[in-house]
């Protein structure tokens, strides 16, 4: 935590780190989610998770359901899913793009050059708490406390309260669950799953439930009267172990249910587990050393007894949740209920309190879904209630994942992001193969989407989105990111291969164009369609700007690490050089937009959710506002023509525009996308992805995660080797504070403003990096209230040397006294 002391009469106002322990229970309504009824529905409860076992608390006082997911519980086992004829229709269907037969290539790739479709993220099961009073309930309150990770029910019955407290904890591995009451309790604790298992006694206060997943599960986007299917011996074992624990009262074990009655206190105990050993094993050959683990972690968890385990997952969870908190005022609307204020954002309200709690709970989202050793968050994080998930919960690369770690870095939550490094491992295997046999290329690549057995390979659909070999490449953007923001080269030298390998698969791609620059082809722009001269529609073409901006930023990148590095490889070095005079340029196209493909072309859907294109200038810095003004523009114009045919319809895409009209500093804005994506929150504060041919209600975690990056974006921005402050402020947050962000080259940043104006700003130094500020007012920097030197180096920039460790105070000059 950064040292808040004060120098001179400005204050640090209304920001505070807070640690808790365990006995204590957080007061600060600022990051609490709470509700005055139940939820009726999945998209009203409440998340709870430690990355790898997650549930959802519905909070009913006649049935308390929770609804359980563990992370590698998916359908399928290993298999093969290369297509070997593939790279017999590589060579044909460049042709057919160089002469202009896109349509043709395009139906040409379908036929012959995809593969079979991934596997399915499934839930885990139900434990349904059956309340044996009846009465009238008052003074009902639901909650999500954020700092703590505890989901808590509290309301009068007869006279009596009744409290209920929910978390999952990392440090022990097991769910929690403890009801209280004033009164003598009586329930029944059923468990139960939508997959084919059983439960079992186990012992006096024990059960076991067991199962195992589909063998099959077709995606929800295939129609099917017979989607889900099950093999003898085949698929992932699971279990759930529940044990029960009262200190006096009656407990009963029968008909694969626990019936407790005639104590006030009572704690369960889960554990979950499965038979999941690795992408490359069979699951069902190595059931018994991982079922057998949730016995232990129960024995454990036990004798550790409830408030033990509250102490340690809140120490835990509060050591990392609390590195950032975030104060944009609009304190007095926490008095609300979390869904009401949605609804008020609807109707006009200006609510930037709720701002703030979403950026807050997007940080919980990822620490809950992504911890070392787990999964990285998938579409949904860890949380799912189907046996077909929409687009079956899977890693999907052409955006979706990677925003899910955008905010990462910044959001101080940097071990979150090691989940997807170690996925980008496993690709690293399996998508040798895809390049070798599918493109006859080295280095390793994987397609737009990927489940648990680490699938890299094109799936089967319109190429226009299963057909895009350049995962590798952005998710190599990931990996730079943690060590730009870390300055950690051990961390370089061990992802280095990684990159150096995805960037050969990119060399190799790559072929000569007509006018001698180099290309990939075929190309998509994800999931975007042209009209061709012909007036033919298609997505097929060739170097398509975002393929083109992503393996410069991938080549850049390893050229910076070899030289980081001291890499002696001197001929992919003079590969990489060579290649990067010869990627195509970007390019303004008629309109003023940035192209989107290597032709002027007219858009299909010129409202199109995706904005690919502007990958240059949002996650990468390709194109930045005060070094490309020209392409700045084009970009604008971009989002202008986007917006004005209809397009940031998605969750996520909303969440994508607050980020790129962040970097081009239009604030009001990129404030609107805020509001927007508020406005069009599930109750429970999950984004809701209206898909325009989609009729279901539906939860991509991608539009919380974006949306915290769009947040910190508009408070902070380090991209374009130099940092600024408050670089796109709305007039709405005129007053505030932000701690704890991170900036790249190694900083933690602290800002409090007044009036729309930098107060004051404080870095600490992680690893002793020059801290080079961009900004339009003259300040001056402080080290132990004296002032030290700093440079210009051009107009607006700034430098100062930094010593790890060291803290130093950034005020405007006018305020020096």
């Amino acid at each position: 935590m950064l040292n808040t002391k004060t120098t001179g009469s400005i204050r640090w106002i209304g920001c505070t780190n807070r640690r808790t322990s365990g006995g204590d229970q957080v007061s600060d309504k600022s990051t609490a989610l709470w509700y005055a009824q139940p939820a009726k529905s999945w998209f009203q409860a409440l998340p709870v998770g430690n990355g790898r076992f997650g549930g959802m608390m519905y909070g009913g006082t006649d049935r308390e359901r929770i609804q359980m997911n563990e992370d590698t519980l998916w359908s399928g086992e290993p298999r093969e899913t290369v297509n070997r004829e593939a790279a017999e229709y590589l060579d044909v269907v460049r042709e057919m793009i160089f002469a202009g037969k896109y349509a043709e290539a395009e139906a040409l790739i379908e036929r012959h050059m995809e593969g079979p479709e991934i596997d399915s993220y499934v839930p885990l099961g139900d434990l349904d708490l059956i309340m044996e009073e009846a009465g009238e309930v008052s003074n009902y309150r639901r909650e999500l406390n954020l700092a703590e990770g505890i989901a808590r029910v509290q309301y009068s019955q007869n006279n009596a309260v009744h409290t209920r407290e929910l978390f999952v904890s990392a440090v022990d591995q097991v769910m929690a669950i403890r009801l209280q009451s004033e009164r003598n309790i009586s329930v029944s604790a059923v468990l139960s799953s939508p997959l084919q298992y059983e439960v079992k006694k186990v012992t006096w206060n024990q059960l076991i439930l067991t199962g195992r997943s589909p063998v099959r599960i077709l995606p929800n986007t295939v129609k099917s009267s017979d989607p889900v299917h099950y093999a003898e011996g085949k698929g992932i074992g699971f279990n759930i172990r529940m044990t029960v624990i009262t200190d006096k009262g009656r407990l009963e074990v029968s008909g694969g249910r626990i019936r407790v009655s005639g104590t006030g206190t009572v704690t369960f105990l889960l554990a979950a587990e499965t038979s999941f050993q690795g992408y490359d094993k069979n699951p069902a050959l190595s059931d018994k050393p991982s079922l057998q683990l949730g016995e232990a972690r129960l024995a454990k968890a036990a004798s550790l007894g409830y408030e033990q385990l509250k102490e340690r997952h809140i120490n835990d969870h509060a050591a990392r949740f609390c590195k950032v908190s975030l104060d944009l005022g609009g304190q007095e609307r926490n008095n609300l209920p979390t869904d009401v204020r949605i609804e008020a954002i609807k109707n006009g309200v200006e609510d930037p309190g709720l701002a703030a709690l979403f950026f807050q709970y997007g940080r919980y989202l990822l620490l809950s879904s992504s911890r070392i050793g787990t999964q990285p968050a998938n579409l949904q994080g860890i949380w799912n209630d189907s046996i077909r998930p929409p687009w079956c919960s899977s890693w999907t690369t052409n955006i979706n994942v990677e925003m899910n770690y955008w905010p990462a870095e910044v959001g101080n939550l940097a071990e979150c992001h090691l989940p997807l490094f170690d996925l980008i491992e496993d690709l690293q295997h399996t998508g040798r193969k895809a390049a070798d046999v599918h493109y006859r290329c080295e280095g390793w690549t994987a397609h737009h989407n990927i489940d648990l057995w680490r699938t890299a390979t094109p799936v089967g659909g319109s190429p226009s989105w299963a057909f895009w070999p350049m995962a590798g490449a952005w998710l190599c953007q990931h990996i730079w990111e943690h060590y730009a923001y870390s300055q950690d080269e051990m961390f370089l030298k061990r992802a280095y291969p990684v990159m150096k390998e995805a960037a050969r698969f990119g060399l190799d791609w790559l072929v000569e164009a007509k006018d001698g620059s180099l290309v990939t082809c075929p190309s998509t722009s994800p999931e975007n369609f042209f009209l061709a001269p012909d007036g033919q529609k298609s997505s097929v073409t060739q170097g398509v700007t975002m393929d083109i901006a992503l393996l410069r930023n991938l080549f850049d990148h390893c050229l910076e690490a070899s030289g980081i590095l001291s890499d002696t490889d001197h001929t992919f070095i003079g590969r990489l050089e060579h290649a990067l005079l010869r990627l195509p340029p970007y390019r303004i196209g008629k309109y003023g937009q940035l192209q989107e493909w290597n032709e002027d072309f007219e858009e299909f859907e010129p409202g199109h959710r995706h904005v690919a294109h502007l990958v240059s200038l949002h996650p990468l810095d390709q194109i930045t506002l005060h070094q490309e003004p020209e392409l700045a523009a084009a970009c604008k114009v971009t989002l202008e023509r986007r917006l004005n045919h209809g397009g940031a319809h998605t969750g996520w895409s909303c969440a994508w525009m607050i980020n790129l009209w962040a970097r081009l500093g239009e604030s009001e804005h990129a404030q609107r996308f805020v509001n927007e994506l508020l406005a069009g929150l599930h109750p429970n504060m999950m984004n809701a992805h209206r898909h325009p041919k989609v009729k279901q209600d539906i939860f991509q975690i991608d539009g919380n995660l974006g949306g915290v990056s769009g947040i910190a974006e508009m408070l902070l921005q380090s991209h374009g080797n130099n940092v600024q402050f408050l670089p796109s402020l709305p007039q709405k947050w005129m007053n505030g504070c932000v701690k704890g962000l991170r900036a790249r080259g190694g900083f933690e940043v602290e800002i409090a403003w007044e009036n729309g104006k930098l107060l004051r700003a404080r870095i600490l130094s992680t690893a002793g990096k020059a801290f080079l500020l961009r900004t339009a007012e003259p300040v001056c920097v402080l080290q132990n209230g004296y002032e030290i030197r700093i440079e210009d180096i051009e107009p607006n920039v700034i430098v100062f040397g930094t010593k790890k460790g060291q803290s130093y105070e950034i005020v405007p000059r006018s305020d020096r006294r």
